[in-house]
């Protein structure tokens, strides 16, 4: 199970959270963590500072060398996916191919306005501009080989886990109710399976507490990778960095590969069943 930690980059001033974002990615690099994900919010929705992740990412690729990068998430419907496609790719091959590019409809409704955009129209917009982008991506210069495996959506129903699972892209939810959902994208999913369960640490509480809640979590044994993002938005970063220690030194599950053998073995026998967890007995 992969590490991962995700941080909304909130703070009492932008050029100080941005300064902490990037310590924060080091850390995170240090104390061997596979990911670290920023938000985007426009105009400073939930009190987040980042309208342009894929810009903060840059630095942080200047620092860091092995940590894989991460947007949770990119308000897909209100980019040009042209320009959102380009950028995404400089970032990659600034970074050395460690752009993990996570999507979504968005949920600020004041950002759709500012944009110009349906906000009740965001989801079916947001389908059309991850099309786009993904052939955008076949064809732009500088070309980010690989990347286009490396997309991820924000969603939870049904509809939008099935939606990803057909375009090959990963999923990243909030939610523990989507672990049925998840069983079937393990099982239909365009490509190999990747689920990020993105969990949080709130205010006051220890790291090991979320660590035990993840132990029984339904969509635990559906996920390749667990981030982590500590509540409130706007902690210190002294807060943050607790959080990562404490993530890095209580850390039971090794890295290990998704389970997928089980399920390929199934789909040859011709049974559309569930993957066995690793680590687990199918009785």
């Amino acid at each position: 199970m992969r590490l991962g930690y995700l941080t909304h980059v909130a703070g009492p001033a932008p050029a100080q959270a941005y300064r902490d974002t990037v310590t924060l990615a080091v850390a995170a690099e240090e104390l061997g963590f596979s990911s670290f994900w920023v938000a985007q919010h426009h105009d400073g929705h939930l009190d987040g500072l980042l309208p342009s992740p894929l810009v903060l990412l840059a630095a942080v690729a200047q620092a860091t060398s092995t940590i894989r990068l991460g947007t949770a998430v990119v308000a897909a419907a209100l980019e040009d996916p042209r320009r959102l496609a380009e950028d995404a790719a400089v970032l990659d091959v600034l970074s050395g191919g460690r752009l993990e590019l996570g999507v979504g409809a968005g949920a600020d409704a004041a950002a759709s306005e500012a944009f110009g955009r349906d906000h009740a129209r965001r989801h079916a917009d947001c389908t059309a501009a991850v099309d786009a982008l993904r052939a955008h991506l076949a064809e732009i210069v500088p070309a980010a080989p690989g990347l286009d495996a490396r997309l991820w959506q924000a969603t939870g129903t049904a509809d939008g886990v099935a939606a990803a699972g057909s375009r090959g892209m990963g999923i990243l939810t909030g939610r523990a109710d989507t672990a049925p959902h998840l069983a079937r994208y393990w099982a239909r999913a365009a490509g190999e399976p990747r689920v990020a369960a993105v969990r949080i640490v709130g205010p006051g509480e220890r790291p090991e507490a979320l660590l035990g809640r993840w132990r029984t979590d339904p969509a635990r044994e559906w996920s390749t990778e667990l981030v982590v993002q500590t509540q409130p938005a706007d902690a210190s970063v002294g807060i943050h960095l607790a959080t990562l220690r404490a993530l890095a030194a209580a850390r039971r599950d090794p890295d290990r590969p998704a389970p997928v053998g089980p399920l390929v073995a199934a789909l040859r026998g011709g049974r559309r069943r569930a993957p066995v967890p690793s680590g687990r007995s199918s009785a």
